[in-house]
């Protein structure tokens, strides 16, 4: 029988979720000639090659889309050993979760004192991004578990979610401003100015998805205004009087509002469905799991609603 060595598919597996050999011997903090050495006798021991090298960006051979999804089972079940071996009474290992700002600053930390109280053993990496970041570093395997809005749908459809909650979405205003007036505003009033939201600058450069979504399905054409990555730059903006802020319930409620006041915005196309997702091709690892099932039968942060079935 062939003798194959964990840390030979550890590192080929790097290099594929990586993209390739040098961005993959950094994340291990192995040398390049090293991790290449390790793909080199995994091809040796199993017969065949596992890596087109003559193209760009980096490829798999039939054979090595063959292993793929094996290898990730074999590293799973090896680091879920080690873990009930470890322990009897929790689980341990490393748990890299991807989320977006506001979800990490108002959902994650009591989830994670749980967590980490349950099982002392488990590390922890949150990283935070867009949507389309989100949905890389599931993709790449980077993260095992995210949390990221439904809307816009991924591109990957081998992601799986289950529902957390229903955000609506508020109005930020500077102190004064005449839309304050009133206790719930209307898309069609936020429209008469320029608006500030949470976005993608190089994708969208007026409004962010979700605003320019609802103002589109109620055909509304607002005011030339600003996109932004992070919510305590949104609000900055607003205290300036650049425009009004048009945000999720979550971002407006983690960043600096002083000398600004918000109201909710009363219209039915406008909200955030927020989901926990995960790669149906990767084995989920017991922290993983543990960190799902806690997640699900948590509290919704303060101010969310259930998403409708």
């Amino acid at each position: 029988m062939t003798d194959l060595e964990l840390t030979w598919l550890r590192s080929w597996l790097e290099v594929v979720d990586s993209g390739g050999f040098a961005r993959a011997a950094a994340r291990v903090h192995l040398s390049q000639p090293r991790i290449s050495a390790h793909v080199a006798s995994l091809e040796k021991a199993l017969g065949c090659p596992l890596i087109e090298r003559r193209t760009r960006p980096l490829t798999l051979t039939d054979e090595g889309k063959r292993l793929l999804p094996r290898a990730r089972s074999i590293i799973a079940a090896v680091d879920d050993t080690v873990s009930d071996m470890r322990s009897t009474t929790s689980v341990a290992g490393r748990l890299t979760i991807a989320s977006f700002a506001s979800a990490s600053s108002e959902f994650l930390p009591p989830l994670l004192k749980r967590l980490r109280e349950k099982n002392p053993l488990i590390e922890v990496g949150v990283l935070d991004g867009d949507v389309q970041v989100i949905e890389s570093t599931l993709s790449v395997r980077r993260a095992a578990v995210a949390i990221r809005p439904y809307r816009p749908e991924p591109a990957d459809h081998a992601l799986l979610r289950r529902p957390l909650w229903r955000e609506p979405f508020v109005v930020l205003a500077p102190l004064g401003h005449p839309i304050l007036a009133q206790e719930s505003i209307g898309l069609e009033e936020i429209a008469q100015y320029p608006v500030i939201t949470i976005g993608d600058p190089l994708d969208t450069p007026i409004l962010g998805y979700e605003a320019s979504l609802a103002m589109h399905s109620s055909r509304l054409e607002p005011e030339v205004g600003i996109v932004s990555h992070q919510p305590t730059t949104l609000t900055a903006m607003v205290r300036a009087g650049l425009g009004l802020g048009l945000v999720n319930l979550l971002a407006a409620t983690m960043a600096r509002r002083d000398g600004l006041e918000t109201r909710l915005v009363d219209d039915p196309h406008l909200y955030r469905d927020v989901g926990l997702w995960w790669h149906s091709e990767r084995p989920l690892s017991r922290v993983a799991q543990a960190f799902i099932d806690l997640a699900v039968a948590s509290e919704r942060p303060p101010g969310t609603l259930p998403i409708p079935d």
